[in-house]
């Protein structure tokens, strides 16, 4: 019993939160949408990005991020689901203290290629953009 109360609760939390809670995937980010191209990302100091793709049908996830130079990098791992949306449709939101920010992955590495980044993982930037 106290295993389903729990799943239940977790459940109405994802939904309620409008993205990605923990492990758990979730749906269409909510938040403040920020129509405002970002030049700079060293203001991004959560520990963690929510990060939706596949605008048609969103998908979000909590993941790792990078900020260097104030440009925006994620490293995800072959095998995400998430990364295959991005392959197929590289327009992406993240959101960072309540504020929804569009955004376009472009891949800037093959495993290995960038110092400071995983060896074994692709990387992407994430190029802000107008809604």
């Amino acid at each position: 019993m106290g295993r389903i109360l729990l799943t239940a609760c977790a459940l109405c939390f994802i939904l309620a939160c409008g993205g990605p809670f923990l492990v758990f995937p979730g749906g269409e980010l909510s938040g403040e949408l920020v129509s405002q191209p970002v030049g700079d990302w060293s203001f991004a100091d959560d520990a963690f990005v929510d990060l939706e793709t596949r605008p048609g049908d969103p998908y979000s996830v909590e993941l790792n991020y990078v900020v260097e130079d104030g440009n925006l990098y994620i490293d995800p791992a072959e095998g995400r689901r998430w990364l295959d949306y991005i392959r197929e449709d590289s327009r992406v939101r993240v959101r960072f203290g309540g504020k929804v920010y569009p955004a376009t992955a472009v891949l800037v590495g093959e495993p290995g290629e960038l110092e400071g980044f995983d060896p074994e993982r692709f990387v992407y930037r994430l190029d802000s953009r107008a809604p």
